[in-house]
């Protein structure tokens, strides 16, 4: 008979009101780094209640084995099932603090995982949101990575095909891997049309959030 036990450290940061959360942290084992993954925004966990996506994040950073614990955060700290952005202004989605915990989890954690999803390349607020972001991390773009499942790149948490296992790739890696699959899409289309508009669909490829995010990191190093 094999008995394990195991300690997780539980912490929440969330306003006085309760209605915005700004950090969760698991932590599991204290001898190794931690993961910081940085999402849309919260739902239902604290130090003691786990959600779905909470619970995924946490299996799968475990499953790496390189990680002791992750620290959660999110591009939007409200408390919210569902992010209206029609009648919403950024200030009430996100209070200020936010953007401090989020630069705080990425100076503590060894690697940061940019898991909001795809949404950014169809919804123009959230994209401008995530470019804010991404220049306050500027300072740790060589921890910066995304999750793929070998046919995708920059996925959430919630996306099927990853539930059970992530694959980290660096921001680079991610780009030339979405170019490449792109073009592999394109190659299988038969179609004289489709042959025709080839290099305009690779080109356009390269105006999806990860790309532009990639010449961001690009033009921060010239300078």
């Amino acid at each position: 008979m094999i008995t394990e036990r195991e300690t997780i450290k539980c912490e929440a940061i969330f306003n006085v009101e309760r209605t915005h959360r700004f950090l969760l942290k698991r932590i599991w084992d204290k001898s190794k780094p931690l993961a910081t993954v940085v999402m849309l925004n919260p739902c239902d966990a604290d130090a003691l209640l786990t959600d779905t996506t909470t619970y995924l994040v946490i299996n799968n950073v475990a499953r790496l084995e390189e990680f002791g614990g992750v620290i959660i955060v999110n591009l939007y700290s409200l408390l919210t099932s569902k992010l209206i952005f029609k009648w919403n202004p950024d200030e009430e989605l996100s209070l200020y603090e936010n953007d401090d915990y989020i630069k705080r989890a990425a100076i503590e954690g060894s690697k940061v995982i940019l898991a909001w999803g795809r949404g950014v390349d169809a919804n123009k607020r959230l994209a401008e949101r995530a470019m804010q972001v991404i220049n306050n991390l500027m300072p740790y773009k060589e921890k910066l990575f995304v999750i793929s499942d070998g046919e995708r790149v920059g996925l959430h948490p919630l996306t099927p095909s990853i539930r059970n296992s992530w694959t980290l790739l660096t921001l680079e890696e991610a780009s030339a891997k979405q170019k490449e699959l792109e073009q592999k899409k394109e190659a299988k289309k038969s179609t004289p049309k489709a042959e025709e508009t080839k290099e305009e669909v690779v080109e356009a490829s390269n105006n999806t959030f990860l790309e532009v995010v990639v010449d961001e990191v690009a033009e921060s190093e010239v300078e």
